[in-house]
């Protein structure tokens, strides 16, 4: 370790701000060791590999260090120059031809539910309004529902059907069952809460998956389709441009 030397200064500038005396002492203390491991291990291994292996490594960190350069000068012009709008209809025309491929793996369904104590003074009005539901309904529950011990009114996703009903006591799976594949609306009541559920759609494992449910997915699926025809055109019109500027040229042995 001839030559190198660790400065307190080098430690401070990466110190964590606020930090005890003791707490300090300790970073330091770890500063010192994990710097001193570092070039211990690197003089050891220039001593005790021999050519070959110290040039197959140095090797491959040049290649690395390419593949590195690359990447990120690939993903700066692809955030500066690839148009990353997915639309709606691109997304259906291929939901539409590869549906088949996107089968549910859980059931789902859509779903509302009311958890309200069995006391409440507008009990009879929340059950009311609950089940029928509609525009004014939706105001009037949301302003209230500070009253209600726990509640998702939001039945236009998908969620998981289990999850769902693990907010309810024990309801028996037939019954269950017979809610989600009916989309009934069902109370579930005891001598403290009172239960409101309504299942407005269900898909089931093995069905296709709903369009809705798998959209960002598909989004998702058709940037990275995006992007790779992005990159490959990238790359085509970096080795035709070399070629014209003369930086790059091939040779035939004869």
């Amino acid at each position: 370790m001839q030559d190198k030397y660790l400065f307190f200064e080098d430690i401070q500038d990466n110190m964590p701000k606020n930090l005890s005396i003791e707490d300090s002492i300790i970073y330091v203390n770890n500063q010192i060791i994990n710097w001193a491991k570092k070039h211990i291990l690197n003089d050891k291994a220039l001593i005790n590999l021999d050519f070959e292996e110290q040039k197959n490594l140095l090797d491959l960190v040049e290649s690395y260090k390419s593949d590195l350069f690359s990447h990120y000068y690939q993903e700066k012009m692809v955030k500066a120059s690839m148009d990353t709008i997915i639309l709606d209809n691109e997304i259906e025309n291929y939901y539409n031809k590869n549906n088949s491929n996107f089968k549910l793996n859980q059931d789902l369904v859509k779903a509302r539910y009311i958890k309200i104590s069995g006391d409440n003074y507008n009990i009879k009005d929340v059950r009311s309004r609950f089940r029928r539901f509609n525009k004014d309904d939706l105001i009037f529950l949301d302003s209230i529902s500070l009253q209600f011990l726990s509640f998702s009114l939001n039945d236009s996703i998908w969620v998981n059907k289990d999850i769902f009903f693990s907010k309810f006591p024990d309801i028996k799976t037939y019954i269950k069952n017979n809610i989600v594949k009916k989309a009934l609306f069902y109370q579930l009541e005891d001598s403290l809460q009172l239960y409101l559920i309504k299942i407005n759609k269900s898909v089931f494992r093995n069905d296709i998956a709903p369009l809705d449910y798998i959209k960002p997915t598909l989004k998702q699926i058709l940037l990275n389709k995006k992007k790779l025809e992005f990159v490959t055109d990238f790359e085509k019109d970096l080795i035709e441009d070399a070629l014209q500027k003369k930086e790059l040229e091939f040779y035939e042995n004869n």
